[in-house]
């Protein structure tokens, strides 16, 4: 019965581990970058101000404050360009006078993450001039 116990143990200490190595491979700091506007990401309005986008999984962005604090998270997809960015940034698209957060792009690559819109804001985004870009400051690998 102890061995049984010690197993089981061991067991759930060794996915512990790998659970916690495979999340520290995805929590990775994208960029830092200073908005000098308020925007929207999803349904939430931010202040201007200093941020952090974080990539917490494959697919999914964190948007962090200036300390550190978790404010929202973000389902992407992928989206592509023939030319690397040589700095970070971040992509905005003006809807109805405010500004929403359209697309993140690392630095030194070609595909960045473009967060999902809602319908309408795909319509508005095909007739719409080019977006906003704010550059970051810093970056992650």
């Amino acid at each position: 019965m102890k061995r049984i116990a010690a197993n089981i143990t061991l067991l759930a200490l060794a996915v512990l581990l790998f659970t916690t190595a495979g999340y520290s491979q995805y929590a990775q700091l994208l960029l830092t970058v200073d908005v000098p506007f308020a925007f929207n990401v999803g349904n939430k309005t931010f202040p201007a101000g200093e941020y952090r986008i974080v990539r917490i999984a494959p697919h999914t962005l964190a948007l962090r404050d200036a300390k550190e604090r978790f404010l929202t998270s973000v389902v992407t997809g992928t989206v592509q360009t023939r030319t690397a960015h040589a700095t970070p940034k971040l992509r905005f698209e003006l809807e109805e006078g405010r500004y929403v957060l359209s697309e993140v792009w690392p630095s030194g690559v070609t595909t960045g993450y473009q967060l999902s819109a809602p319908k309408r804001l795909t319509t508005f985004a095909q007739q719409r001039p080019a977006g906003t870009e704010v550059q970051a400051s810093a970056s992650g690998k």
